[in-house]
Formats: structure tokens, sequence, C-alpha cells
């Protein structure tokens, strides 16, 4: 469903896509954070095996969200995106031009 969504959504930068992503983000944390209250009714032996599966279905939503935003060009993959913290040149040579006298 997420997919689909997230395909619904575009590559365009707007409100729309912008919340979709926004929220392929949040959902998966708040689930990754509340991991103990949702697991705190089930015992057993296949409870490992649940919660294993719940926590890579919850990173790959994460990363889908990465790569959406990735598409969106959000992310600073290029150099020119962090210009901002290159140092200038420093000239050289000083030239300049004019008549001698």
């Amino acid at each position: 469903m997420n997919i689909f969504i997230m395909w619904m959504a575009g590559n365009s930068i707007s409100i729309f896509p912008i919340m979709m992503v926004g929220m392929m983000f949040f959902r998966p944390l708040q689930a990754l954070i509340a991991v103990q209250a949702t697991f705190q009714m089930i015992q057993g032996n296949q409870a490992l095996v649940q919660r294993a599966i719940y926590l890579i279905g919850n990173v790959l939503v994460l990363t889908l969200a990465m790569y959406k935003c990735h598409t969106m060009g959000l992310l600073p993959t290029h150099a020119s995106d962090w210009l901002a913290f290159v140092e200038p040149q420093t000239r050289m040579e000083w030239v300049g031009g004019g008549l001698h006298l």
C-alpha cells in the first residue's frame, strides 16, 4: 500500500508528496519506538520471529521513504549540495592590467 501511495504522490516538490513522505518517516519511527507496547501481549516461541518481521517491515518502509526523498531530489547527494561548507580557493598570483608608466 505504501508503494502505491508513493507512486501516486509523484516526484514533484509540492505539499502533498512532502506530507506523504513525512508520514512515511514518522509512522515507522513511532512504531519502532512503541515496539514494547505492541508486543507486550504476545508470548511464546513465535514472539521473537514476529518481532523480527515487524522490525524488518518498519525498516523497509523507512528505506522506501529515503528512496522517495532521493528521487524527489531532497537528499544532498551531489557535491554541489555541499558548496556552503567548501573553503573558497585562494589566489596564487595577482595580475593587474593597464599601462606601464
